[in-house]
């Protein structure tokens, strides 16, 4: 099974995204997939994911996945970063004819420094990752069977 993925992790909420992306890594070499065809490539922050998935899909990888936490903070933008990005990254997989996954969450309700929702998210982040897996996976079967 050689097929080549790039995940692109945001580096902020890195306990966060971690356990997306371990989630995500481990469920596809459990899967039989190869772990030096996975390449994980951390970006600045959310924003930069589609970019750098573009250059990805462009340079050969066969799928990119995307991981990100956005939150609020001290000023309002989860929602226009998240929908900005995760556009982005539907628009890029369009344009560039090749499966570009998106996990990247934006919370209504999350706490920065409390600990009990940061645990919440680690776990739930792991699930985000495992289900991105299953869903490359299909989307790496389902290709071949729709070209003519």
């Amino acid at each position: 099974m050689s097929k080549k993925i790039a995940v692109l992790t945001a580096s902020w909420h890195v306990s966060i995204v971690g356990s997306a992306e371990d989630g995500f890594v481990n469920a596809m070499v459990e899967a039989g997939y190869d772990r030096a065809d996975i390449k994980v490539i951390k970006v600045p922050g959310a924003l930069e994911i589609p970019l750098a998935g573009k250059i990805a899909l462009e340079s050969g990888f066969d799928v990119a996945v995307g991981i990100g936490f956005v939150t609020d903070g001290k000023i309002y933008h989860r929602e226009y970063v998240a929908h900005t990005v995760v556009q982005s990254i539907l628009d890029v997989s369009i344009q560039v004819n090749k499966p570009f996954l998106s996990v990247v969450l934006a919370p209504q309700n999350y706490t920065e420094g409390d600990a009990d929702d940061e645990a919440w998210f680690v776990d739930h982040m792991v699930i985000k990752g495992q289900e991105a897996a299953q869903a490359c996976m299909q989307m790496l079967n389902v290709i071949p069977e729709i070209k003519v």
